[in-house]
């Protein structure tokens, strides 16, 4: 129901992820959701353990239909949201930037790893510069390289969407919860 196992058309296949597919039909790619569970469990096991240590997520997509969703459940669980054109060096260059030297997240999730324009998304790289772990959902047509954790899937419908931000909601949530109750029990 969540729509994770549309990909993309045939003839838009990344090579990269031929791995993760089941097949197709129709010409569309269809993606292997025994694949994504196995990786999405990963993926929220992780997000789950940087919340636990009080870590910072932010939350990163520059899909215009789920931007507003984004920002709103990043802030839900108290944490971090960029939905905006990508400023080149906001990670890498922080000190030039803003004037002084801020925290970087603890990890970086992508909803979606393509830029509007169909090119990887700047921040990738600048995170893997920064050695900053990062969460992507990689649909048929993208390129899961520098991914620490990526996540085979629909990230173009707002069902697959809002299906994966309820799950990393309730992975940070979970997290937080495990940390006051470590906290309660010193």
């Amino acid at each position: 129901k969540a729509r994770l196992h549309y990909g993309h058309k045939v003839g838009t296949l990344n090579d990269n992820m031929k791995w993760a597919l089941y097949g197709e039909r129709l010409g569309v790619c269809i993606f292997d959701l025994d694949v994504t569970k196995k990786f999405l469990v990963r993926a929220l096991n992780f997000v789950a353990h940087v919340a636990m240590r009080g870590g910072m997520i932010l939350f990163v997509t520059s899909n215009r239909d789920s931007m507003f969703d984004v920002e709103k459940a990043a802030e839900e669980v108290g944490q971090y949201s960029h939905v905006r054109k990508w400023q080149s060096g906001t990670l890498t260059n922080t000190r030039q930037l803003l004037g002084a030297s801020v925290r970087l997240p603890d990890a970086v999730c992508f909803l979606s790893t393509l830029t509007s324009l169909g090119e990887n998304h700047p921040a990738i790289i600048e995170a893997a510069k920064m050695a900053i772990p990062t969460i992507g959902v990689v649909d048929s047509n993208s390129d899961p390289a520098y991914l620490t954790y990526l996540v085979p899937g629909n990230d173009d419908t707002p069902q697959s969407t809002e299906y994966l931000m309820r799950m990393l909601k309730e992975a940070v949530r979970k997290g937080q919860e495990e940390r006051k109750r470590l906290q309660q029990g010193k």
